[in-house]
């Protein structure tokens, strides 16, 4: 099946006539609950060969009762919160990976997650937040492509790509001897080409070669919005990327004073009182304009029929709060591994408020 094919399947699945259809018969809640139980036995399955192995830590039995009440991964109950440490008190303060995809297969509108699953009509749908120059290959001719290739040091990205995969970068004061070639490999893996947003300097200072962006989540409702978490990512080494999953390392920021709270972490668990290239300390450092990203996140969030959002952001070298993508289902593993506690009571508490939606 082409990718075309699929798009075209995934714009008629995410419509707001078949989600309509969807919502008023029920099929959200059947589709989220068995999703869960075919998660679920997955997810017992692949833990019982790992303690079969003796690579596991804790007990079978002990990971089957986790599972079945708080919905925890292995690498949730063995790495991410030590669950096979903690008391079932303890235990109760943390929402998990996969009740949050309950909470978005569940309730999220499918025609909202079509414009943040493909970062094209993302960066339509919010062209008011965006400042930088873009195309989208297979719409622009080669000398459109050209040019920006020669005016820009520019970010590839593929519409559809995830945790950072497949992004390169092109630089204007290199050699354009090869500009067909990669137009024409452009125009047929559907890639957006998009001009490099600099920082501001103190965003900067962290590691250059990335753009070192903040992840704003918000949960909001047509009214009214706030910011539920805040995270900066920075870069490491010569990666001109900051996701966590290719290797950055982030902390998390007080939602109220946008002030830094906690040591870096990478995905491999290690931490960092300092940037790894930089040396500057995380701890203390104070991210500028936040008033102006949390009020320019929540007038987004209010735009969007998405209940929880996870913006990805950056103060540019205007002071403008540039919008890179955002994210229809964030996950709460950021924000609970650094603080090193739960987050459930209040978002859950949160939900109920701005939603009306009980969960437990």
């Amino acid at each position: 099946m082409g990718r075309s094919l699929n798009a075209l399947l995934s714009d008629i699945a995410y419509s707001p006539a078949v989600m309509k259809l969807v919502a008023l018969t029920g099929g959200q809640r059947i589709y989220a609950e068995l999703n869960v139980r075919i998660t679920k036995m997955r997810l017992l399955a692949g833990a019982k060969e790992m303690f079969k192995k003796d690579t596991a830590v804790g007990s079978f039995s002990d990971y089957k009762k986790a599972l079945e009440k708080h919905w925890v991964t292995y690498s949730e109950y063995a790495k991410k919160y030590e669950f096979y440490k903690k008391t079932e008190e303890e235990r109760d303060e943390y929402v998990s990976r996969l009740k949050m995809a309950y909470f978005y297969w569940r309730y999220a509108p499918g025609a909202a997650k079509a414009v943040f699953r493909n970062k094209l009509k993302f960066l339509k749908a919010f062209r008011k937040f965006v400042h930088r120059e873009w195309l989208y290959a297979p719409d622009s001719t080669f000398e459109q492509f050209s040019k920006m290739m020669s005016n820009y040091d520019c970010i590839v990205k593929p519409c559809g790509g995830k945790l950072g995969r497949g992004i390169f970068k092109t630089y204007k004061d290199a050699p354009h001897n090869d500009d067909k070639k990669l137009y024409e490999s452009c125009v047929r893996d559907r890639m957006l080409v998009e001009q490099c947003v600099e920082a501001c300097e103190e965003l900067k200072a962290f590691h250059p070669q990335s753009l070192n962006t903040l992840r704003v989540v918000t949960i909001a409702n047509k009214e009214k919005a706030c910011v539920l978490s805040g995270v900066l990512r920075t870069g490491v080494g010569e990666s001109v990327v900051d996701n966590t999953h290719q290797g950055g390392v982030s902390v998390q920021v007080n939602v109220e004073d946008g002030v830094v709270e906690t040591d870096g972490a990478n995905m491999k668990g290690e931490r960092f009182v300092s940037h790894p290239d930089s040396g500057i300390v995380f701890k203390g450092y104070k991210i500028p304009k936040w008033d102006k990203i949390v009020e320019t996140c929540c007038e987004a969030a209010r735009l969007t029929e998405n209940p929880i959002t996870g913006w990805d952001v950056v103060l540019n070298n205007q002071g403008e709060v540039e919008f890179i993508e955002a994210n229809y289902g964030p996950d709460m593993d950021m924000m609970q591994t650094r603080y090193n506690k739960g987050a459930k009571k209040r978002l859950f508490s949160l939900i109920k408020e701005y939603l009306g939606i009980e969960m437990k």
